[in-house]
């Protein structure tokens, strides 16, 4: 019984090491990093429900997100000093209120550093995801839930006046290196009345 049981445990080894070997001989031949397609897969593997796509972007795709990522945290950086001054608490200890206006801020613009240099919605939701995490150190679905707060925002409200100043604070950023005094972050903070 024992042989019996190794036998076929070698047996399933081998098919699933040449599985593996066809998969990966397909995957260096593809052209545009299609696997395989339905027809193939139900011919060659009998076991697979669907094709596999591997979706891998472009040097140029990541080139530009990579740029957009390094102004984004450049322009966070620069605005995070004075809120890091006037709250030196750790991240994590910090007010809620004041990471929800500073996400929002920051939302904006790097919203519109992303749209300034042609990156795809999912490209600058995913910049705003890493930049909001590494300098808020707040985790995924915290991140995702100020994001959709920033979407669904009422017009003319607080969190519509923080994204819209975020976005003009990265405008001149980009423009001339500058962000006027009126809508640095930690100005926009106190004149919205968070901060007493």
């Amino acid at each position: 019984m024992l042989e019996m049981t190794i036998f076929a445990l070698e047996s399933l080894t081998v098919f699933l090491v040449a599985l593996l070997f066809l998969r990966l001989r397909q995957l260096a031949s593809a052209t545009n990093h299609t696997l395989i397609d339905s027809q193939v897969a139900a011919d060659a593997f009998p076991l697979v429900d669907e094709p596999i796509l591997v979706e891998t972007p472009t040097t140029e795709d990541y080139e530009q997100k990579m740029h957009c990522l390094k102004l984004a945290q450049a322009f966070t950086g620069n605005q995070m000093l004075d809120i890091k001054r006037a709250f030196p608490l750790q991240p994590a200890a910090q007010p809620e209120w004041l990471r929800q206006a500073v996400s929002l801020y920051l939302i904006g613009a790097i919203d519109f550093i992303g749209k300034q240099h042609d990156c795809q919605n999912s490209s600058r939701k995913e910049l705003i995801e890493i930049v909001l995490k590494s300098n808020l150190k707040i985790n995924r679905d915290k991140a995702k839930a100020f994001f959709v707060e920033a979407v669904c925002r009422e017009p003319k409200s607080d969190n519509d006046n923080m994204v819209i100043a975020g976005a003009i604070a990265a405008k001149s950023w980009l423009e001339n290196q500058l962000v006027p005094e009126n809508v640095r972050l930690a100005n926009r903070v106190q004149d919205w009345g968070i901060v007493a």
